[in-house]
């Protein structure tokens, strides 16, 4: 008898990088990890502007955040290495 086939745990990973802080956030599609990434952003944008209320117009609403920074998505397998975005070891 054989064992069914393990199922592989595939994520997707949004990264953003500012003029501070590299941003990222996990998802299962590209759709998910590009909101959970951008659900960083209005957080802090909140918090930024709770103390300084005149920095709205320099922190970008997150619907035009990509006119400012690009944000890229990469699908990662659990147990695989990378390099670049190529897996090199592990499943792929």
């Amino acid at each position: 008898m054989t064992a069914p086939p393990a199922t592989t745990l595939a994520l997707v990973l949004a990264e953003m990088i500012t003029h501070d802080h590299v941003w990222r956030g996990v998802g299962g599609s590209e759709a998910e990890a590009r909101a959970a990434l951008l659900s960083a952003w209005v957080a802090h944008r909140a918090q930024v502007l709770s103390h300084q209320p005149s920095f709205a117009d320099r922190l970008p609403v997150p619907e035009a955040m990509e006119r400012h920074f690009r944000i890229r998505c990469e699908r990662l397998v659990a147990g695989a290495g990378y390099r670049d975005g190529v897996a090199l070891v592990g499943p792929a």
